[in-house]
């Protein structure tokens, strides 16, 4: 028997004892047993308010737990909301980035492609054609593209380096390096040594050492044409070298001017440290010259050149120069460009100077 039987057997009791009471206990106790089959109404009640209010706190701790989760679900679609257009426009950029990158490669690719092509053609105008100014022509636009810049002055050299025409010389040589400065000077100086080791072998030919002079009648006409040729470019390219080195120096720049051959003006230049091994300086003016911390000067021929007017020299340069059979002084003799004659206190108080510097 659940609860609420027994509820209704007591009540039922309740009221067979009240039948032969008085009015007033029959009244009591009808009042008393409709109040105890109200309770059960009353607790049935009680306990779905319990229940609502369970599942209400239930559900307000669910939202409680949950709220956090909640607004970052809410904050992550204001962001989607808000960067979606933005995702779209940087989509779109970077498509229209690529495409046009796409664009200017393809464009690049061209242009290269056409520049190789005209390369290839000005190389073999250059190795076929009976005259070089054509060449020269072809070779010009080459000099200054990023590309062949560095191809096209090394064909440059070899093409100064091998020709035998003045005007030749004149045309690629102001085009390729004219300016000289100090970012193509090892260009020039390679120019200037190739151009060294041809001329050797006819400087050797015509030496005449009574007369100290060339005697040009030794060579064959195609010699000669050579000689010439060297002869003429060769103070160019000297003038253009030594402007280089009158100008200031940068810090840790070094002169590598071994195997060469100058003639010319050189008053007041910088050769602090160069390597002159085997060089040749022929009527060299160095009046005012700094070649102090010379080392490498194996084979130095200095020939008819005032060293002595040097405004500083090192050691073992001058050790070697002033008992060199080449350099020594010679009273007798003309030096530098102009054939400037030099007396012995001349040389030996500019020799003095030299082995003595003020501090």
């Amino acid at each position: 028997m659940d609860q609420m039987e027994a509820l209704q057997a007591a009540v039922s009791s309740l009221l067979e004892k009240a039948q032969n009471a008085s009015a007033s206990n029959l009244a009591s106790a009808v009042e008393k047993a409709t109040a105890a089959l109200k309770l059960p109404s009353d607790l049935e009640k009680s306990r779905a308010e319990m229940r609502k209010l369970a599942l209400e706190e239930s559900k307000l701790k669910y939202e409680n737990e949950t709220v956090t989760r909640r607004e970052r679900s809410e904050r992550v679609k204001d962001y989607v909301s808000i960067l979606a257009p933005i995702v779209a426009v940087v989509t779109l950029a970077a498509t229209l980035f690529v495409q046009g990158w796409q664009f200017v490669r393809s464009e690049e690719d061209k242009k290269e492609a056409a520049e190789d092509a005209q390369w290839d053609a000005a190389v073999k105008l250059i190795s076929q054609t009976g005259k070089l100014s054509p060449g020269v022509i072809a070779l010009n636009p080459f000099l200054k593209s990023t590309r062949y810049r560095n191809l096209a002055t090394d064909t440059a050299v070899k093409l100064l380096a091998t020709s035998t025409d003045p005007t030749f010389f004149t045309d690629l040589f102001g085009a390729a390096f004219v300016p000289v400065g100090r970012n193509n000077l090892d260009q020039v100086v390679k120019l200037d040594r190739a151009l060294t080791a041809r001329g050797e072998p006819l400087w050797g030919k015509t030496w005449d050492a009574k007369t100290e002079n060339n005697d040009i009648k030794k060579l064959d006409p195609q010699e000669k044409e050579i000689y010439d040729y060297i002869d003429y470019v060769l103070p160019k390219i000297s003038a253009q070298v030594a402007s280089v080195l009158k100008a200031p120096r940068p810090n840790g720049s070094s002169v590598d001017l071994s195997a060469t051959t100058f003639k010319g003006d050189w008053g007041g230049v910088d050769l602090r440290g160069a390597s002159i091994d085997n060089i040749r300086l022929v009527s060299v003016d160095l009046k005012g010259a700094d070649l102090e911390k010379i080392t490498v000067l194996d084979n130095a021929y200095f020939f008819h050149v005032a060293w002595w007017e040097a405004k500083k020299i090192s050691p073992e340069l001058l050790a070697y120069l002033e008992t060199n059979s080449d350099s020594e002084y010679n009273p007798n003799a003309k030096y530098g460009p102009k054939d400037e004659a030099f007396t012995q206190q001349q040389y030996t108080a500019a020799l003095d100077r030299l082995k003595h510097p003020k501090p």
